[in-house]
């Protein structure tokens, strides 16, 4: 019931196990940024983003030795295998990740109205910084919980479509607490959670999620000075004030509570299934290696 005819941990409760783990990772990030940063929004997020991204990713690379056995090569079992092609993808995520976001905006421009507030100084620029190291580590973060060990592991138990819809589900579901959340931006943050599902999917890898993910995040936030699901801590370098009719801007919580957020998320799926990309090779244990008692490599 508990573990495979292998002796390895069953795949639907290695998921259980994991997800049990990543909300401890989660409420643990939680406090202690809290406790350090008090109320310096930008020094919570980095905080809290960093640890979190630290706490998954160990829980994860031990789950792999304890559960499953792996002893070698985990960071690849993980989705971020470190071979040819691996910056293609990520870059390749990120200009799609760019381009969405900007077909996305457009409408508002078009039924709406933008307004733009630059804001000057040296000291945006460690702000910048920390933004930027915020989304980078942010998006990886979430990568590794909603198309990592967790999500690999409830695909092989259930398969694709079950998995899919489990964790777009709850990618959803944990922005609702976020300012201005909506029904619709329920939906399109599932329809997104769908989009990156499937770009894992495609690659087998999370270099290609990451790159969306961030890319759109990026765009959004840090480039564009709108919303991201709700959120404004990444408006640095300019703050964009939107009006027009809520189906086209989102209200509150952004482009991704709109309508047109809701056809980018479905476009953006069909273009990541058609994007020129392979699943990336993974590397293999030479088996008069795998049971020598050396130091474990990640």
């Amino acid at each position: 019931m508990f573990t495979t005819s292998e002796g390895k941990l069953h795949p639907v409760w290695a998921f259980v196990i994991s997800g049990v783990f990543s909300f401890a990772a989660f409420f643990i990030s939680g406090v202690v940024a809290e406790a350090i940063a008090g109320e310096r929004s930008l020094l919570l997020e980095v905080i809290f983003r960093a640890l979190l991204a630290v706490l998954v990713f160990g829980l994860y690379v031990w789950l792999l030795a304890v559960a499953d056995g792996i002893h070698q090569h985990r960071l690849a079992s993980l989705g971020l295998p470190r071979v040819r092609g691996a910056l293609r993808q990520f870059v390749i995520g990120c200009a799609a990740g760019f381009s969405l976001t900007v077909l996305a905006v457009v409408p508002i421009a078009v039924w709406g109205d933008l307004s733009l507030h630059l804001r000057m100084g040296w000291h945006i620029l460690l702000r910048a910084g920390a933004v930027l190291f915020v989304l980078l580590v942010g998006a990886l973060a979430e990568e590794m919980i909603f198309r990592g060990y967790p999500f690999q592991h409830l695909l092989e138990g259930i398969g694709a479509v079950g998995a899919i819809a489990v964790f777009a589900i709850l990618f959803g579901a944990v922005h609702l607490s976020n300012p201005g959340a909506s029904l619709w931006g329920l939906i399109n943050t599932i329809l997104i959670g769908v989009l990156l599902s499937i770009a894992y999917l495609r690659t087998r890898a999370l270099w290609l999620p990451w790159g969306i993910h961030l890319g759109w995040n990026l765009t959004l936030g840090f480039l564009l000075g709108m919303p991201v699901s709700g959120l404004r801590i990444f408006n640095v370098v300019g703050r964009t004030d939107v009006t027009g009719p809520k189906w086209a801007t989102g209200g509150g919580y952004g482009v991704e509570a709109s309508v047109t957020g809701a056809v980018i998320a479905l476009l953006g799926a069909l273009i990541v299934w058609k994007l020129p990309v392979a699943q990336l090779q993974q590397p293999e244990v030479a088996p008069e290696l795998a049971h020598q008692d050396t130091l474990p490599s990640i």
